[in-house]
């Protein structure tokens, strides 16, 4: 089992060292949102489905190493935070802000790998919200 946890507090891991800490989280929070639906159930199966096109995807691009690859994760998790809760929501806000902290050194074509996860990010998590209604991730 990966040592790396996906946030301060929380019991996800990544089963193996393969699997992105950030998106086996995200899932979670899927599962989480799913069970506690007891208005109208949401459907999270299709969106897990898509968090593993979105972690395939991660995994085949070439500027990124291992710790890139989580990076990349989390930009794609604050882009689904972002989406789903808007851009100027104090926690969308917070993990932007410390994601850019973060990724002050990467190069350009990695940087670039950033942005295009955080863009794919949102457009997913405005999808969630429209969908879900007034339910949120967090």
């Amino acid at each position: 089992m990966a040592e790396t946890k996906a946030g301060v507090g929380t019991g996800t891991q990544a089963a193996d060292a393969r699997d992105l800490v950030a998106l086996a989280e995200l899932a979670d929070m899927l599962w989480q949102l799913g069970a506690e639906s007891t208005d109208v159930p949401i459907d999270v199966a299709p969106y897990l489905d898509g968090l593993k096109a979105v972690a395939r995807r991660i995994q085949r691009m070439k500027p990124l190493d291992a710790g890139g690859r989580e990076l990349a994760a989390r930009h794609y998790y604050a882009g689904v935070i972002a989406g789903a809760c808007g851009d100027d929501s104090a926690i969308a806000r917070g993990v932007s802000d410390n994601l850019f902290k973060q990724s002050a050194g990467a190069s350009r074509p990695v940087a670039r790998c950033f942005a295009v996860l955080a863009h794919t990010g949102r457009r997913h998590g405005r999808v969630f919200a429209a969908q879900s209604g007034d339910r949120v991730l967090v």
